[in-house]
């Protein structure tokens, strides 16, 4: 009897191999469709303001997973190369990842920073990334949101960048997530001027088993955007119900095309 090799692969990475009676190759086509053809839509949104206040009533967690699930955050480059790397860095400017995580946002505009730009961290052409703890969630974690703020004047609060992520099962690997529409709106004040971006899903999870995040940016404002705070939004991952729904049906679709075999065998 020809038999169909069929192998699901969802959007976790998950994946499992099935071998079916070929003449059961319809359905198993339509549970592979049911189960791998449902991929959200990413959906960026924009607030700004130029109040001492946070826009669009966004306000920071203290308990997203940069905060409570962060085995350790990391950049390319290094001190010594002016600003390519980040804005000023040779210059006066502290680099201190970890105040994009401290859920501090710190005096609203450019004034009250101090002399090493406090709470503020400026990224140019840099990629800075965010390794999450699996040694008690091995399976990574299924992400939500994903929401930068920035604050400064007006000539240093547009946003835009590249988000990537790599999953618990490939940690070493990084796809492509979302690359960001440049957001760079116009005040009249100009000081302060306060810039959140925020990414969700259509439905469901940004992405699953998420085991690392890495932010790319390119040089956007004068040399460095003054990002206060990156929150990302999630929970240890969970199986897909979706993929495992369709890997029921198609176990059971096999155990009746081996059952009617079994049959047609003892009854020659």
């Amino acid at each position: 009897m020809r038999t169909l090799h069929l192998e699901l692969r969802a959007s976790s990475g998950e994946s499992a191999t099935v071998n079916l009676p070929h003449a059961y190759r319809f359905f198993a086509g339509m549970f592979a469709i049911a189960a791998l053809s449902a991929h959200a839509q990413i959906v960026q949104t924009n607030f700004g303001s130029e109040t001492e206040s946070l826009p669009g009533g966004v306000t920071l967690s203290t308990t997203d997973l940069l905060q409570t699930s962060l085995s350790s955050a990391s950049r390319t480059g290094s001190a010594g190369s002016g600003n390519t790397y980040f804005y000023r860095e040779d210059s006066g400017y502290t680099v201190d990842i970890s105040r994009l995580y401290d859920g501090d946002f710190g005096s609203f505009g450019s004034t009250g920073l101090g002399g090493d730009g406090h709470y503020t961290v400026m990224p140019n052409n840099v990629t800075i990334t965010f390794t999450f703890d699996l040694s008690t969630n091995t399976s990574g974690y299924d992400l939500s949101a994903i929401r930068t703020f920035a604050s400064w004047d007006d000539g240093r609060d547009g946003q835009r960048y590249e988000v990537q992520y790599s999953t618990a099962s490939a940690p070493s690997t990084f796809t492509s997530l979302y690359t960001i529409a440049s957001y760079n709106p116009s005040f009249v004040t100009g000081d302060p001027a306060n810039t959140v971006v925020q990414l969700t899903a259509s439905s469901g999870s940004l992405a699953t088993n998420v085991a690392a995040l890495r932010f790319f940016f390119t040089g956007f404002e004068n040399g460095g955007t003054a990002y206060r705070e990156f929150d990302v939004v999630g929970a240890a991952a969970v199986p897909e119900p979706s993929t495992y729904a369709a890997l029921v049906g198609l176990a059971a679709l096999a155990l009746v095309g081996l059952r009617r075999r079994q049959h047609a065998t003892a009854g020659r």
